[in-house]
């Protein structure tokens, strides 16, 4: 298995997690969703170390050789997103846990939309869910409109040591996606693109893109964000059906699922169309099913092609998934550790006491004390 030098180990969540209190009980297990990609080996090694782990890998981001070594150290659980929608999601946890205590780390807001059934089956059980991602925060916050949470949601989504992860997830995204238009013979200089979603990474995207000669257009339901857009100097875009036709490729950078398939396949497009996602399918498109039904092509995850009304093109890089994955190993490197290790100390500490009428995150002065272990950590090996 490969190995990434700019990594830092385990032994960095250990000196991380040492900085701050520990609660006066430890839950006995610990479900885990992530990426079983090389960033998240250390991450992993150390949550393996400290506690009995159950690993659900996300279905579009596995490295085969990853998911390998750590099926040696964890349990693998092979349990969908699809499947903890349903009902069957109790049952699902119940054989896990049994009658023993846990907690859970998310990524996406798996666990959301049955959390209200969860948390009346587990009571006394289910010390606390941790989420990492936007898409996840905005799934469980909305529970929190629609219910009574008894269980304390935390978030990292938001955090000030995300800043850097997501400014790099916008530009690793951008390299790739140079990456799968070199395959056709081609650059991003002088292409219009079009990038739905003006937030962290959606600005990421729009900045490496104009460095690279591309003509940049920007959609975002939210005025603050298109205005900041406009501010940057890149043309503000009302309707994004309208404007479909006339770019050369989009960019779905804020898993809202902006784009209808069924809509996008009536399109009449002035020639092909490239779509590149930050997320899954799922929550980058409505009506994704339709998506599986088209033909598959090539490697590095591939490409599916829509054909519109017109008998154009709209070619779905990685079947409409995340293009950050695909082709090479990931260059966020320790960047990813920095809310790893946020994660990792919220796990330790005891929110019992805490009121649970809003998801909670970390302080500043918390955030800051991670940040300046990091930094240590990076100097002092001379990964700047």
């Amino acid at each position: 298995m490969r190995h990434n030098d700019y990594l830092l180990d385990k032994y960095y969540f250990e000196k991380v997690t040492a900085l701050f209190d520990k609660g006066p009980k430890k839950p006995q297990k610990i479900i885990v969703v992530e990426h079983a990609v090389i960033n998240s080996l250390s991450f992993m090694n150390y949550l393996c170390d400290h506690y009995q782990v159950f690993f659900i890998p996300k279905p579009k981001s596995i490295d085969q050789k990853v998911l390998k070594y750590l099926s040696k150290k964890c349990t693998v659980l092979a349990a969908s997103r699809r499947e903890l929608k349903r009902p069957n999601a109790i049952n699902i946890l119940r054989k896990v846990v049994g009658q023993e205590t846990f907690s859970i780390i998310d990524i996406g807001g798996y666990f959301a939309p049955r959390l209200s059934e969860i948390q009346k089956n587990f009571k006394g059980q289910l010390f606390k869910i941790i989420e990492d991602t936007e898409n996840g925060y905005q799934k469980y916050e909305t529970q929190f409109h629609n219910n009574v949470i008894t269980i304390p949601i935390l978030s990292v989504a938001r955090s000030s040591l995300k800043i850097e992860e997501d400014f790099l997830v916008g530009h690793e995204i951008v390299v790739k996606s140079e990456i799968f238009l070199a395959d056709y013979g081609t650059t991003l200089l002088g292409k219009r693109a079009l990038v739905i979603g003006y937030g962290k990474v959606g600005s990421s995207i729009s900045e490496s893109l104009s460095k690279r000669g591309a003509i940049v257009y920007v959609a975002d339901k939210r005025a603050i964000r298109l205005a900041n857009a406009l501010a940057h100097g890149y043309q503000a875009v009302n309707d994004i059906y309208k404007k479909l036709p006339n770019v050369d490729i989009v960019y779905l950078a804020n898993g809202e699922r902006s784009i209808d398939i069924l809509k996008l396949r009536n399109l009449r497009l002035n020639h092909t169309l490239y779509s590149f996602s930050v997320t899954s399918s799922e929550d980058t498109f409505q009506n994704s099913k339709e998506i599986n039904e088209l033909p598959y092509y090539g490697h590095n995850g591939g490409y599916r092609i829509l054909k519109t009304s017109n008998d154009n093109k709209v070619i779905l890089a990685n079947s409409g998934n995340a293009i950050n994955f695909t082709y090479t190993i990931s260059t966020l490197a320790a960047y990813v550790q920095l809310t790893q290790a946020e994660m990792a100390v919220m796990l330790q500490r005891d929110y019992s006491y805490k009121r649970r009428n809003s998801i909670i995150e970390f302080t500043t002065a918390d955030r800051e004390k991670i940040a300046k272990l990091w930094l240590t950590a990076m100097l002092k090996r001379g990964n700047q």
